[in-house]
């Protein structure tokens, strides 16, 4: 993960949005490499961004790293044709797991055997992806942000994402301080076996993911459905 955040930092923020054109955005940055049969991502062209396009840029890059470090365990052309962005319903294929409310990313690795899901500050190191809830609530009333944790500073956490504008920090891309304080609730999420990601395409809708846009749901059934630990 750390390789994907600097090469997004080198092309700047870009700018924060969520409405339909950053979604068309994220979906053009990738094309499909016919004759390596493999994505190919451009980064200029994911811009302007919001949180979860943000992780899902850097996933894809450091698997399309680990895919060329590793080419005796390459995930499949289908697999990796389900793991290109589209614009679908949060729970529809694996973009859809990681855009959607709650705990969407962490359930998109659990059901792929991807890695593992933890709430302990203690057990976090950095490339992590981390979902930040801003209230008490899960689900269609959340506020959260979903980053890759940079550095625990104590109080404080350094994250990468896409964010918005604030006390002259340019909107998008680029590393945040944010105080520990201001988050009701944490998930960790690791990813372990990179390999797994070889099943997405078997990966099947989720419902309850597409429910959670407007639903709330219990943190309870979050651990349940996620495999997450303390």
């Amino acid at each position: 993960m750390q390789g994907a955040i600097m090469s997004m930092q080198r092309i700047g923020p870009g700018g924060y949005s969520t409405d339909d054109r950053a979604k068309q955005a994220l979906v053009d940055s990738f094309t499909w490499d016919a004759r390596r049969k493999r994505p190919l991502f451009n980064p200029m062209v994911a811009r302007p961004s919001f949180c979860s396009s943000a992780v899902w840029v850097a996933t894809l890059s450091a698997l399309l790293h680990w895919e060329t470090q590793n080419r005796y365990r390459a995930i499949s052309p289908a697999a990796w044709q389900a793991l290109m962005p589209r614009l679908v319903k949060d729970g529809e294929g694996p973009w859809g797991y990681a855009n959607a409310n709650g705990p969407g990313f962490a359930l998109l690795v659990h059901r792929l055997g991807a890695g593992v899901n933890f709430t302990d500050w203690k057990q976090a190191r950095p490339s992590d992806v981390l979902k930040i809830w801003w209230n008490e609530h899960i689900g269609g009333r959340e506020r959260g942000h979903l980053v890759i944790l940079v550095k625990d500073e104590g109080d404080t956490a350094c994250v990468w994402s896409s964010h918005k504008a604030r006390e002259g920090q340019p909107a998008g891309y680029g590393l945040r301080r944010i105080p520990k304080s201001a988050m009701k609730r944490v998930l960790f999420t690791r990813i372990t076996r990179p390999a797994a990601f070889n099943r997405a395409h078997k990966l099947p809708d989720e419902p309850w993911l597409t429910e959670l846009m407007q639903a709330p749901t219990t943190w309870e059934e979050c651990v349940r459905r996620c495999g997450i630990h303390d």
